[in-house]
């Protein structure tokens, strides 16, 4: 069978999928990723096909930022609830962007189902277009898009000539797969019905541009990690408030920035802190005594996955701060 895969191009997107598609690929199915143009190196090196469709994000930095769109989008929700406006641009702007080329991979290679990350609403409507079945990859908290953003979502169903759906039941109704274990649950937001829990391992190695284990996990110190993300990460003024307190302690504290931030920003480093662009979590963690981090449902995953306390700094994303 052929299974084809559809994301935002931002890495946290990416990765929350790829041990699912490696599962599938594992069982001798088919399996490609449809997602923007710079991230095709990031898709072949996890081992699959890659489809060049939607938005051409050429860094990791936030993606929104990158749309004209952005700022009026931002001034409609400006007094929605945290995330509205995130939710409004994927299904608007994002998702009309991703089926301009989404639309001809799904005619030509006729994909037997589309698994989608639940901010990239193209892989919705073309699985509908053509009536094949569309699963969702969910993050910690299920993302109710039918209750934030209904009427975005019908005027998207009637733009690409799909009929009425006005309680939006085409959404998810075959299947909602989670990594998060069964005692993870959010009150007032409940899980899609169709939920399947899967004990997966966190997935962030992609073999791009890792920076090898620094010397001082072995300091005998307690070890700290901190980071924040590969996408909110745009913010000096906290990096630099984490390394100066981690500094100060008897710790051995290891920094992560990102792919798109530069470390010559946060100017002189305490000798007990370590800073590199990125490691991968499945590599460090092992070594941890604890976790500074954004909320970001990898890192999320991660630390639970290795059972490390955790200090939550949220960023931006709509899922951050619930987390």
């Amino acid at each position: 069978m052929r299974f084809l895969f559809t994301c935002i191009p931002a890495f946290g997107h990416l990765h929350a999928m790829v041990h699912y598609a490696q599962a599938l690929k594992d069982q001798g199915h088919d399996v490609a990723f449809a997602t923007g143009a710079a991230f095709a190196q990031a898709v072949r090196s996890a081992g699959f096909h890659h489809f060049s469709c939607g938005i051409e994000n050429a860094s990791s930095v936030e993606v929104l930022t990158h749309l004209p769109e952005w700022p009026s989008i931002q001034d409609r929700f400006r007094d929605a609830p945290p995330g509205t406006a995130q939710l409004h641009a994927f299904i608007e702007v994002l998702a009309p962007q991703m089926l301009s080329g989404l639309s001809a991979v799904v005619e030509k290679w006729n994909p037997h189902l589309v698994v989608r990350d639940p901010l990239e609403f193209g892989g919705y409507i073309a699985a509908e277009r053509v009536e094949i079945p569309h699963v969702v990859v969910d993050w910690a908290i299920h993302i109710p898009t039918q209750v934030i953003a209904k009427d975005a979502l019908c005027l998207l169903r009637r733009r690409y000539g799909l009929p009425e759906d006005a309680n939006l039941e085409t959404l998810d109704p075959h299947l909602v797969l989670s990594a998060m274990p069964r005692s993870w649950q959010y009150y007032g937001v409940p899980y899609a019905e169709r939920l399947f829990r899967c004990q997966l391992p966190p997935y962030d190695n992609d073999g791009q541009f890792d920076d090898p284990l620094p010397d001082l996990i072995h300091s005998g110190r307690p070890v700290v990690y901190a980071t924040l993300g590969t996408t909110f990460n745009q913010s000096p003024d906290t990096f630099q408030s984490i390394i100066e307190a981690l500094g100060a302690e008897d710790v051995s504290a290891i920094v992560t920035l990102g792919h798109s931030f530069d470390p010559s920003e946060l100017g002189a480093i305490p000798k007990n802190v370590h800073v590199a662009n990125y490691i991968p979590q499945t590599s460090l963690l092992p070594h941890c005594d604890a976790v500074i981090f954004h909320a970001g449902f990898n890192s999320l995953h991660s630390a639970l996955w290795h059972g490390l306390p955790m200090i939550l700094i949220p960023m931006g994303a709509g899922d951050q701060v619930p987390n």
